[in-house]
């Protein structure tokens, strides 16, 4: 089980408020996979996922944008891939409903995203919008 701490945290409220919500739904997953249940959560998770792409990663680009991050093309190109391979989950998801293997493949996506994007690039971002907020309140 994953919980929310400094390895996660951005120090943006709404961008940890997302994190907090992603690591609760990947626990939730794992719980449900470890009492036999995984196969019936997938749907949750993925309808989670769909949510989350939507919207949490749309507010994150919006917010980019406004403080033109440095590094907004390398940043989005991720978000992008997530999507992507969201789609790609959710077609094979479509295609053959879900297997014993599938709630491990989504529990797998959810952790690598986790460790790679939010513990990694979401912490250069949080510390970029930092900057901007505290540069604009001393100019």
């Amino acid at each position: 089980m994953a919980s929310f701490g400094e390895e996660f945290s951005s120090g943006i409220a709404f961008m940890d408020n997302g994190t907090k919500k992603f690591i609760s739904e990947l626990n939730k997953l794992s719980h449900a996979m470890k009492t036999g249940e995984g196969r019936q959560h997938v749907v949750f998770a993925l309808d989670y996922l769909a949510e989350y792409t939507e919207k949490h990663l749309k507010d994150e680009e919006k917010v980019m944008i406004k403080y033109r991050f440095h590094d907004i093309e390398n940043h989005a190109v991720q978000h992008d891939e997530l999507r992507t391979e969201l789609s790609k989950v959710i077609g094979e998801y479509a295609k053959r409903g879900a297997d014993h293997a599938f709630p491990l493949l989504i529990q797998r996506l959810m952790a690598d995203w986790l460790s790679r994007h939010i513990s990694k690039s979401d912490k250069i971002l949080g510390d970029y919008f930092i900057a901007m907020v505290n540069k604009s309140k001393t100019s």
